[in-house]
Formats: C-alpha cells, structure tokens, sequence
C-alpha cells in the first residue's frame, strides 16, 4: 500500500515536472496537472453527473414512496430497491469518482509538502505555491489580496456545482451553511493545492452544464418521442 502511494506521488511529480518543463511555472504546471487528471477520469465523472441528475430527478417520487411506507421500514426497503432496478439508478452511483480523487488530492498535497522547489516557487509572480492565505494576511492588504481572490473563488466555485444539481431548496440551504467550512479549508490550504481545488471545481462546473443540458435535451426528445 506504501509502495502504491509513494508511486502515486512520484507520478504526479513527474507529470508536473513535464508540464513545467514547456510553461516555466508551477502554478500553471498544477493547471494542466489538473485538466490532465480530468480528462483521465472523465468518462467516470460524467457517469456520476448522469446518475446524480437522475437521483434528484427521482427525489418527489422516492419522497412519495417514504411517506407511504414511513411505518413500515421493511417494506420501504424492498420498494426502493425495487424503484432503483426499474429506474436503472444507482443511489452509491456518484461516489466512486468523488472517492478516486480523494487519494489525488492527498497526494499532491504531499507532494506540494515535500518538494522544496515547489514550496519556494511563485506563480505568476504574485503568490508562493506553498504559502497559506493565513500566513500571507499578516503581510499587508496588498500581499494578501492575492490570497483572497483564491479563497473566493474557492468558496464559489464549490459552491456553484453543489446548487446546479440541488432541486431541493433544504440542500441548496445546506450548501451556503457549509460555505464557512470551505473558507476555514481555503484559509489553512497551500496555494499550489488551492489551484488544483479550484481548477477541478471549474471543470466540473462546465462539465455539469454540458452533462445536464444533454441530458435534459436527451429526456425532452425522448417525452416528444413518447
């Protein structure tokens, strides 16, 4: 398992170290770094989408299969399972992929952590990789200002994927309540791994939009068709 996640780090390293090797910028090299690992699991990431959209499209009539067997737990459970194999969705569908980039992220946080170069290194000329928003605040508003667009963008950007897919205004509720968490995580982060955050959230962004639009295209064709 050591060995699995040692490579795991030295893969990414090494693909960094490529895309430096043309831009001439960590900051940049961690972008592409990011799109890469996108682009990798993207069939996975789309499936996930797919199945998330067809859960909250599901949402009243599985409310309505609750309400109807609240007293009967035993019954419920077999009713849903049933509604699930009928619908052909999977409820666990949307996990796997959030689960596979987990480990990602740990390990370019560990990688950001044990490579000199990239802690010492600066993007752009405005921030350092391996410098926290927190530590940068004590070196004036203009040293920080860097920091607080990314800590923002952050916030936003993890934010805006969580209230396209949420119909439910309870869950759209629970996304702004979690918003201070996302701060707390941004403000504590390295900047180098706050870019690879907020890249992925971008990408997910427009991947949604695109997914849900075909998908939506997709369900009215097929209604028409009906």
């Amino acid at each position: 398992m050591i060995e699995l996640w040692n490579g795991l780090i030295d893969l990414l390293k090494d693909v960094l170290q490529f895309f430096y090797i043309y831009v001439n910028d960590y900051g940049v090299a961690i972008i592409l770094l990011t799109v890469a690992i996108r682009v990798v699991i993207l069939p996975l990431t789309i499936k996930q989408t797919k199945s998330m959209y067809e859960m909250q499209r599901l949402q009243p009539k599985l409310k309505e299969l609750q309400e109807k067997y609240k007293d009967n737990k035993e019954k419920l459970q077999q009713e849903m399972l049933k509604f699930y194999s009928e619908h052909k969705v999977n409820p666990f569908g949307g996990c796997f992929p959030l689960l596979l980039q987990m480990p990602i992220f740990f390990a370019l946080f560990q990688m950001l952590m044990k490579n000199k170069d990239l802690l010492d290194a600066t993007s752009l000329g405005i921030f350092g990789l391996g410098t926290r928003p927190s530590a940068a605040f004590g070196e004036g508003v203009i040293a920080f200002l860097p920091y607080l667009i990314l800590i923002v963008l952050m916030a936003l950007t993890t934010y805006i994927p969580q209230k396209m897919m949420a119909t439910d205004p309870q869950q759209q509720r629970m996304g702004l309540m979690l918003m201070p968490l996302m701060v707390f995580f941004a403000w504590t982060l390295p900047t180098g791994v706050l870019l690879y955050w907020i890249t992925t959230n971008v990408w997910t962004i427009a991947q949604q939009y695109v997914t849900l639009k075909l998908a939506k295209q997709a369900e009215v064709a097929n209604g028409k068709g009906n």
